[in-house]
C-alpha cells in the first residue's frame, strides 16, 4: 500500500508539473503546507510544550489606537501609548516566519488609521499570503477603496452592530451609521464592478443593546450586498477584571427568548440566500482546549508577542517582542511553554478562563 502511494504521488508531481511551470512548486508548497498542518495537530492532541512548526496563521496589529469609544471594547479603557506599526516592521515580521499563510491585520485598533496599512495589505499580497481585516467602516475612503480593489487575496469584514443609527450610536460610539453604511456600499458596489475577488462580510456582536433588531440587521446586511453575515454572541472581558462589569452589564444570557431571536435571524437569513453564521461564547473546556498556543499568535503593533487576539494586550500576557527577539526563539520560550503546559494541564491562567465552559 506504501509503494501503491508512492506511486501516485509521482503520478500526481508529474501530472502537475507537465500542465504548467508552476504546477510542481504549488504541488510542493500543499504538500509543505498539509505536513505542517499534521505536524501542529499531532503537537497539540499530544500537548507537546515545544511546537517545531511555526505558525501559518498569526494575527498582525497595525496600530492600537481607534476613532471610536466603543464602551465594550478595551481600547476605550486603557491608556496605553499610541503604536503604529510601520511598513518595514511588517516586512520584518513576515521574514521572521517564513511559513505563514495567513495574515489577519487586525488588533484592538482600526487599522485603516495606520496610513501605510494599504501597503501592508499589497507586501502580503505578492508574497501570496492571505489577508483579512475588520474595520468600523469610518475611513474607507475612495482612494482606499481603490486600493483594494487591486488586492487578490484580501478580505474585509465590518463591524455593524445595529439596523438604526440610534442603536448602532449607542454601541459604536464615536461612528456615525449613516456614513459606515454608506461605505461599506461604496466598496460592494465598487467590487462588484471591477470583479474583484476578494470577500466582503459583516460582523455583529450580540448583546442586549441591540438584540431586539436581529432580524432588521440581517436585512439591513442583506441590502448591502455582502458575502456573509457573522453574529459573535459573546462578549471579552478580555481576561481583565476591570473589564468584567463592562461585559457583564451587556453580555446576553442564552435563555429560550434569545435563542428564539436568534433562530428567526437564521431563518430569515437562509430566506434571502444570505450566508450567515452564529459564533458562540464559552465553547472550549477541559476535553476541548484551546489551540492558539500550537497554532497561532498575536503580535501588537509595538511588536509584542500576545498569546491570542481574544486577550490582545500585553499588559495582560506577554511572551516576547520580535523586534528584541526573534520569533521563533519566542515561539518555544519559556513563557508559551509553560502557557502550553497549563493549557493541557487545565491549570488555565485567570486570562484564559472567560473562553472556557463550565466543564
Amino acid at each position: 500500500m506504501g509503494h501503491f502511494r508512492r506511486e501516485m504521488w509521482a503520478v500526481n508531481i508529474k501530472t502537475a508539473s507537465s500542465k504548467s511551470p508552476s504546477g510542481l512548486v504549488k504541488v510542493r508548497r500543499d504538500a509543505s503546507v498539509l505536513f505542517r498542518k499534521v505536524r501542529v495537530k499531532l503537537s497539540y492532541r499530544l500537548g507537546k510544550t515545544h511546537v517545531s512548526v511555526l505558525p501559518q496563521s498569526i494575527d498582525i496589529e497595525p496600530v492600537n489606537a481607534c476613532n471610536f469609544s466603543c464602551p465594550h471594547c478595551q481600547v476605550t479603557h486603557w491608556n496605553k501609548k499610541r503604536e503604529t506599526l510601520g511598513q518595514t516592521e511588517f516586512e520584518s515580521v513576515l521574514g521572521q516566519i517564513p511559513g505563514v499563510r495567513k495574515v489577519k491585520l487586525q488588533g484592538m485598533g482600526e487599522p485603516l488609521l495606520n496610513k501605510a496599512f494599504p501597503q501592508m495589505l499589497k507586501a502580503a499580497d505578492d508574497r501570496s499570503i492571505e489577508t483579512s481585516f475588520i474595520s468600523n467602516g469610518s475611513v474607507m475612503t475612495p482612494k482606499v477603496v481603490d486600493q483594494l480593489l487591486d488586492l487578490e487575496n484580501a478580505d474585509v469584514t465590518f463591524s455593524i452592530d445595529g439596523a438604526t443609527a440610534e442603536t448602532f450610536e449607542k454601541i459604536r460610539v464615536g461612528g456615525k451609521f449613516d456614513n459606515v453604511v454608506g461605505n461599506v456600499h461604496r466598496l460592494v458596489d465598487a467590487r462588484d464592478e471591477r470583479g474583484s475577488p476578494f470577500k466582503i462580510s459583516v460582523w455583529t456582536v450580540v448583546t442586549k443593546l441591540n438584540v431586539d433588531e436581529l432580524n432588521e440587521i440581517v436585512e439591513l446586511v442583506y441590502s448591502l450586498g455582502v458575502d456573509e453575515l457573522v453574529f459573535q454572541v459573546f462578549l471579552s472581558d478580555w481576561g481583565k477584571d476591570e473589564m468584567k462589569s463592562e461585559a457583564d452589564e451587556k453580555r446576553l444570557v442564552l435563555d429560550s427568548a434569545t435563542n428564539t431571536k436568534l433562530e428567526s435571524a437564521k431563518a430569515l437569513a437562509a430566506t434571502l440566500s444570505l450566508p450567515f453564521e452564529i459564533h458562540r461564547g464559552n465553547l472550549l473546556t477541559k476535553s476541548k482546549k484551546c489551540s492558539w498556543p500550537w497554532d497561532s499568535s498575536f503580535i501588537a503593533s509595538n511588536g509584542d508577542v500576545v498569546p491570542c487576539c481574544i486577550i490582545a494586550d500585553s499588559d495582560t500576557a506577554k511572551m516576547g517582542n520580535v523586534f528584541e527577539t526573534d520569533f521563533a526563539e519566542i515561539w518555544n520560550g519559556q513563557p508559551y511553554q509553560e502557557l502550553r503546559q497549563r493549557i493541557s494541564d487545565h491549570d488555565l491562567p485567570d486570562y484564559c478562563k472567560n473562553c472556557y465552559g463550565a466543564e
